[in-house]
């Protein structure tokens, strides 16, 4: 499954712009006025960040809308990846770790917050062939190749998506269940799950995605 365009929201869209931009290094377009949004060029994939408008409960209650998504990178090239990383950020941890590697995925990720609340992670399957002989750079980040989808009926939301022509990937469980493959996935999670590597509790906020065998679809 390739993710080629994600839409996520935000009410720091000045503070997004300035972080991708200028503290991470990657290409970003300038900020429309007219739509409120710009444009974040991940890999392969075109992420857009819009201006958060609607008159919502969450918001009043305090709670902004923040995504969790990861960005593949070359399977070689962790360790640079989190060097680089630790250069501009700071990474998240659990306890005194501040990497994981899962056995069952053979993969390594990190994570790090944006100003939104935004967790996001850098991702190296070992199993993909798509190693990097160069110094690790922006420009090695590959696609966003996981959007975390929050429900509260994570079988249901896992059946609407296989309707739509995705399969599952692995067996997965009520709180977490990954849809997709290593090159895209859907972690779809209960509502209030602990999001891994971080203190913050799921919540659901609309986004968007296009995945060219589905088309876009909308949260």
């Amino acid at each position: 499954m390739i993710i080629e365009r994600v839409l996520f929201y935000t009410v720091k869209l000045e503070e997004l712009h300035h972080f991708y931009g200028d503290t991470l290094g990657m290409r970003v377009s300038d900020i429309n006025p007219l739509e409120e949004a710009f444009t974040l060029q991940a890999g392969s994939t075109r992420m857009i960040f819009k201006q958060w408008g609607a008159a919502s409960e969450t918001v009043v209650k305090g709670i902004e809308p923040f995504y969790h998504f990861a960005w593949m990178i070359p399977r070689n090239q962790f360790q640079e990846a989190k060097q680089w990383a630790a250069s501009r950020v700071t990474l998240c941890t659990d306890g005194e770790r501040d990497e994981t590697y899962s056995n069952n995925w053979d993969s390594h990720s990190l994570y790090f917050e944006d100003p939104a609340g935004n967790i996001v992670e850098l991702i190296a399957h070992h199993r993909e062939h798509n190693e990097q002989e160069r110094a690790f750079s922006v420009e090695d980040i590959l696609q966003v190749c996981e959007i975390g989808l929050v429900s509260e009926d994570v079988a249901a939301t896992v059946q609407e998506l296989e309707k739509a022509g995705l399969v599952r990937w692995g067996e997965g469980s009520d709180p977490f269940s990954p849809v997709g493959d290593r090159n895209g996935l859907f972690i779809v999670v209960r509502k209030e799950r602990v999001w891994f590597f971080s203190d913050q509790k799921a919540q659901i906020f609309p986004f968007e995605a296009t995945i060219p065998e589905v088309g876009t679809l909308r949260f």
